[in-house]
C-alpha cells in the first residue's frame, strides 16, 4: 500500500469520526428526527435493542464506558420514559432495561433521519459506485471492530 493512499483514508477516518462526535450534526439529526433528546441517545437506545433485555454491567461493557457513566445516561432514558427496567430473574438484585414503546419509536425516528442524511450525501453517486463503497465500507468496519475485539495475551 502507498504511503499517499494510507494517509488519504487516515485522514478521512479522521473526518468521520470527528464529524460524527460533532454536536452541530448530532442536532441537525435531531432536528430532522423530530425529537428533543440528548445527541448521545441515538447509540444507547440501539445497543438497548441490540441486546435486552440488558443489565446495566452488560451494557456499560458492550459501550466501552465505566458503569457509573451508563447509569447517569440510563437515568436520563428512564427519566424521559424510553426504557424501562425489569427484575432480572436470574439474580433479583439485578435488573434488565428494555426499551419502551416511546423508546423504540425515538430510536425509529432518529435512524430515519440518520438513513436518510447519508442518502442525501450519496443522492448524486452512480449506484454501482455506492454498492462498491457499501461493501468496503462494511468490510472496513467488520474488520476494526474485530481488531478492537481482539485481546492480548498476558
Amino acid at each position: 500500500m502507498e504511503d499517499a493512499e494510507l494517509a488519504r483514508i487516515l485522514r478521512a477516518l479522521q473526518v468521520i469520526m470527528r464529524t460524527g462526535r460533532s454536536p452541530r450534526l448530532g442536532e441537525r439529526i435531531k432536528e430532522r428526527a423530530g425529537v428533543e433528546t440528548d445527541r448521545s441517545v441515538y447509540y444507547l437506545l440501539a445497543s438497548v435493542r441490540d441486546l435486552q433485555p440488558v443489565r446495566l454491567t452488560d451494557l456499560a461493557t458492550h459501550l466501552g464506558v465505566d458503569v457509573s457513566t451508563v447509569s447517569r445516561q440510563v437515568a436520563h432514558l428512564e427519566a424521559n420514559d424510553l426504557v424501562d427496567r425489569a427484575r432480572d430473574p436470574d439474580d433479583g438484585r439485578a435488573s434488565r432495561l428494555r426499551l419502551t414503546a416511546a423508546g423504540q419509536d425515538v430510536l425509529h425516528r432518529l435512524g430515519g433521519a440518520w438513513q436518510d442524511s447519508v442518502a442525501d450525501l450519496l443522492a448524486d453517486w452512480d449506484p454501482a459506485r455506492v454498492a462498491v463503497f457499501a461493501a468496503t465500507i462494511e468490510d472496513f468496519a467488520e474488520r476494526l471492530g474485530g481488531m478492537a475485539e481482539e485481546r492480548e495475551d498476558v
